[in-house]
């Protein structure tokens, strides 16, 4: 028996904060197995695998027992520790234990296991990973036994096998607790109300952020039902659809909705309801709940700054519609001039003698292509200066650029501005609010204006570019000749109301920015090499191959090309 005491003491502690866990079912059935075979080779009637009862420990019971012929301890029989058994010495002790005959043994002589007819008994203490006792593996005969070494053997390896399983038990454990720690941490610290509840949608947990979002501990909420407690009388059949689907369908489900505090507010919740398997709990899942009130009130507030946007760029383009009443009179008078010439042309045809008929015709139709031209500069107008939102469309900036600066004739001539273009034939379209970047152009075109005012001392050039900024960009730059940049004003040109104009309200770029912004791109100032500035903005361009766009409405070649005030 030295041999066996020398491995016993071999065990080391793991874990003293090891807790105590319940044996699993297939486990026990591996012991069972273990005890059945022990018996059946060592040719005993009894192979039993004991375990020492929390919490006093004052008793232990038979875990497992072989099912052996004239086998006297059932499973889960009873044993107190202080009747004087073999296997409470084993405890008692932390030792192994061979008795051979007790009938011849003084020290045994009393041995309760006498008194069921068991005389012999080979034992071994069984040790939890971190040292505490758990019970023993013994063997009992009802006849004098030495037990061989090689049964010895045997039943010490069953020990260890026992060991190992307690040690895997042991390490799962530890790791289910730690686990259900997180779980318990998450389950506190989520900054979402959760909620679990039964099949009658009854509360079964809450956490902190429940009380918080809806006023009521958890002593208040648990046992109460979900549509009773937190719902407005109006949604209650909404309670009961959603755990219809919790417990029918099984499906993770999300739905924004209204909830009511227990100061009787509504509250606007989003939620998620997750189906659990109940596992015997009787719980059917969680509601997860967040307070969106904060989310509403943002999306109002962005809503309102959307609307307050397109107020302040509407107050622009209407201001710059006084700015180019000069442009806008030259636009349409000029088709207004042909109208009546072509008219008077067409009476003096119709009146003459022979009748001119076919010069009338010719009359009659450069009436209604000037007709057509005015009508286009009117439908121009009120779409720049129109107050609604305008959809997306493919755009190319190219065409969108000429038309805003055959608009401008008229401005830039009476500023004395030389403009000159380079405009790019093939430039990639856009999917973009057309007016809006009409908008920015006209704005920086009319701002450069603006800059060379009081230029005097050298050619007023006005250069208009568009470009392919790389691969995925295209480009549009103004570039003028002017005053320039106050550099200790650089940080500032795009700021709401910021402007060095007399009359200037200080939106214009800042409204520029916001709509190329809007537009996923990026609008900048930088100096000249010489005098004056640029402004330029780009934007992403589309993807696919490049298509024909509608030129409908389109100023004529001769209006849109102008590069010099005539």
């Amino acid at each position: 028996m030295t041999n066996l005491r020398v491995r016993i003491t071999e065990v080391r502690t793991v874990n003293s904060d090891t807790p105590e866990l319940a044996i699993p079912f297939e486990v026990l059935r591996k012991w069972q197995r273990i005890v059945d075979l022990v018996a059946n080779i060592m040719r005993v009637p009894s192979a039993v695998v004991t375990k020492i009862e929390p919490p006093h420990y004052a008793y232990y019971r038979a875990m497992v027992s072989s099912n052996s012929n004239g086998n006297p301890f059932p499973i889960d029989e009873i044993f107190s520790m202080d009747i004087g058994t073999f296997c409470e010495t084993v405890i008692k002790n932390r030792e192994p234990l061979l008795v051979t005959n007790a009938l011849e043994d003084d020290q045994w002589k009393l041995a309760p296991e006498i008194g069921v007819g068991m005389v012999s008994y080979l034992g071994f203490p069984v040790l939890w990973p971190d040292g505490r006792m758990f019970g023993t593996i013994c063997v009992l005969d009802d006849k004098a036994n030495r037990y061989s070494d090689l049964y010895q053997e045997l039943l010490l390896h069953c020990r260890d096998v026992l060991q190992e399983d307690l040690q895997t038990l042991a390490r799962l454990g530890n790791e289910l607790e730690e686990q259900r720690a997180h779980l318990s941490e998450l389950f506190a610290r989520v900054p979402e109300a959760i909620v679990m509840v039964d099949r009658d949608s009854r509360i079964t947990r809450v956490n902190p952020e429940f009380t918080k979002i809806f006023g009521y501990t958890a002593e208040e909420a648990i046992g109460q039902r979900i549509k009773d407690l937190i719902t407005p009388d109006d949604l209650q059949e909404e309670v009961d659809n959603f755990l219809y689907r919790m417990v029918q369908t099984r499906e993770v489900f999300a739905v924004e909705t209204v909830r009511r505090h227990k100061t009787g507010a509504r509250v606007p919740v989003s939620l998620i309801c997750v189906p659990v398997s109940s596992s015997g709990s009787g719980n059917t899942g969680y509601v997860i709940y967040r307070d969106i009130t904060e989310t509403r009130r943002l999306q109002h507030e962005q809503r309102r700054y959307h609307e307050i946007q397109l107020q302040l760029a509407h107050a622009n383009r209407i201001a710059t519609l006084g700015q180019l009443s000069a442009s806008i009179a030259h636009e349409l008078n000029q088709p207004l001039t042909g109208i009546i010439t072509n008219c008077g042309t067409c009476l003096r045809m119709l009146t003459s003698d022979p009748l001119n008929l076919d010069g009338a015709r010719d009359a009659v139709r450069r009436t209604m292509r000037d007709g057509n031209r005015a009508s286009d500069v009117i439908a121009r107008l009120r779409a720049l200066f129109n107050k609604k939102e305008h959809a997306s469309e493919s755009v190319d900036l190219t065409e969108a650029t000429r038309e805003v600066i055959a608009l401008s004739l008229g401005e830039l001539q009476n500023g004395r501005v030389i403009v000159r273009t380079e405009l790019a034939d093939d430039l990639p379209l856009v999917t973009a609010d057309r007016v809006q970047l009409q908008q920015v152009i006209l704005n920086l075109i009319l701002n450069a204006v603006d800059a060379m005012k009081e230029v005097d001392d050298h050619p007023r050039d006005l250069l208009v570019e568009t470009a392919c900024e790389d691969a995925n960009h295209v480009r549009v730059s103004v570039r003028d000749c002017g005053v320039g940049i106050d550099p200790q004003a650089f940080n500032k040109l795009f700021d709401p109301f910021y402007t060095t104009k007399s009359h200037g309200m200080g939106i214009g770029l800042s409204i520029s920015r916001s709509i190329i912004e809007s537009h996923e791109g990026r609008l900048w100032a930088s100096a000249n090499d010489g005098p004056g500035a640029t402004f330029s903005f780009s934007i992403p361009c589309r993807s696919e191959p490049r298509s024909s766009v509608a030129q409908a409405g389109a100023y004529p070649p001769d209006a849109a090309t102008a590069t010099e005030p005539g």
